[in-house]
């Protein structure tokens, strides 16, 4: 047995909480106003309109009842939080069975056998599957069988007054057509009950395994994130001290140094320092829950925008690259995630230029949207392929283009950006054709959802 069965809660099969349950329980209430209401305007019809003789006071009585009730059960949801399952599974159940008596009172004031409304037990059957599982599926069945029973023998017998139809025959009274009712009735209710047992009990394993697979997804995330939580973490001080000590052997070298050494030197300087950002990335990927826990801030966007494009200005000096930063007129701020958004920055940056042609441009936009930030980084670049764009975003993918223009990523980048706006509840966009650059949009929300900030 996988291990995510075990994490499998008793009736999660059913409903995942007692908030689930109550939405169906409101949704049970409003069905029973309309059949409240149903109730008190067919007794008026037939009462008034048809003129048949039925007892008006008790029908009326009845469904009054049924309001009065249904009624308490809504105050009682609006007053109490749905903590406790089982309460509301017990709540349901005597609402069922408040409501089989009153339409077993209904039938009996209003011809019992011979009013064709018996087979409104059947609507609780058919809710009954749907809230329940087999055997208390059954005993609803059952007990709506042996309400109706009841009622009509109690008729037969003269234990109850019979209320007449008057387009019903003699032949209703007789005691083979009773049995033949009641007997259809009881299969009727029966079949019911198994088909809708059955059907439910098919959805039902198809959720359980649903949620079994998504345990099992959710562990094997989890499980991925510590493997590079661990690696990092491991790997980061023994890469930082080879980056040192070559380094040092350069410096140390100088010009006594061949030029074949010093060559390999260099190029392990510059794999090395790719490992060290391999690690960073790494890093961030992995403390995003923790980044996201985070108490938010006020953070002015401009300052760290303009921050995040000065230290990219050496790179894209050594090949030509033009940057233009523009802002608006006063500074924008808001509270966030300051770490986030700065990471998001960064990535989307240092990828412009990185990917850019020799003195190309690229542009940084920053606008205040009242209700949103926009960002926009735009590059004249070797652009992204359609079959690409969406792949781009997945962890440790680089496209055919990328990887003949620069050996220095790490497919991490734009993993991070995606998450991390995400996880801001923002939304990031790509256009882009190949060789004529891409333009990335980030649009993060004034009050994303969070921790209040620090007083």
């Amino acid at each position: 047995m996988r291990k995510g069965h075990e994490q499998v809660a008793p009736g999660s099969s059913q409903f995942v909480s007692a908030a689930s349950l109550r939405v169906r329980l409101d949704w049970f209430n409003k069905l029973r106003w309309g059949a409240a209401v149903g109730v008190l305007l067919a007794v008026m019809v037939t009462g008034v309109w048809l003129r048949i003789p039925l007892p008006l006071g008790p029908l009326l009585s009845t469904g009054g009842v049924l309001l009065l009730l249904n009624l308490l059960y809504v105050i009682r949801n609006r007053r109490l939080a749905p903590v406790d399952i089982s309460a509301e599974i017990r709540l349901v159940k005597l609402q069922m069975l408040g409501d089989l008596v009153a339409l077993t009172v209904l039938l009996n004031l209003s011809g019992g056998i011979e009013n064709p409304a018996l087979f409104l037990y059947l609507i609780h059957v058919i809710i009954a599957s749907l809230l329940f599982k087999g055997r208390e599926i059954f005993q609803i069945a059952w007990l709506a069988i042996l309400l109706f029973t009841g009622e009509v023998m109690a008729e037969y017998f003269g234990w109850l007054p019979h209320h007449h139809l008057l387009s019903a025959s003699e032949m209703t009274h007789e005691l083979p057509f009773i049995l033949m009712t009641l007997a259809s009735f009881c299969l009727v209710l029966l079949f019911s009950a198994y088909m809708g047992a059955s059907i439910m009990s098919h959805n039902r394993a198809i959720k359980d395994e649903l949620v079994l697979r998504q345990q099992d997804l959710v562990e094997a995330d989890k499980a991925r994130m510590d493997f590079f939580r661990f690696v990092t973490h491991e790997v980061k001080s023994p890469v930082s001290t080879a980056q040192s000590a070559v380094e040092t052997a350069l410096e140390l070298g100088g010009d006594t140094m061949s030029p074949q050494v010093e060559d390999m030197l260099s190029r392990s300087v510059g794999r090395l320092q790719q490992a060290s950002r391999i690690v960073r990335d790494l890093a961030d990927l992995t403390r995003s829950g923790m980044l996201k826990q985070e108490f938010l801030r006020v953070v002015d966007l401009s300052a760290m925008l303009t921050r995040v494009v000065a230290n990219q200005s050496d790179m894209a000096g050594r090949t030509g690259q033009t940057v233009q930063l523009d802002l608006p007129p006063k500074p924008i701020v808001m509270t966030t995630n300051g770490s986030m958004v700065e990471k998001i920055m960064e990535n989307l940056v240092s990828n412009a230029v990185r990917y850019n042609r020799p003195e190309g441009r690229v542009r940084v936009t920053l606008a205040d949207r009242r209700a949103s930030v926009w960002l926009e980084v735009v590059d004249e670049g070797i652009g992204i392929a359609v079959e690409d764009q969406d792949r781009i975003f997945e962890e440790f993918y680089r496209s055919v283009a990328a990887q003949e223009a620069t050996n220095l990523g790490t497919g991490l980048g734009l993993a991070i950006v995606r998450k991390f706006v995400a996880e801001l509840g923002g939304e990031v966009d790509l256009v882009s054709a190949p060789g004529s650059g891409a333009t990335f949009s980030v649009t993060l929300p004034r009050h994303p959802k969070g921790r209040a900030a620090k007083s």
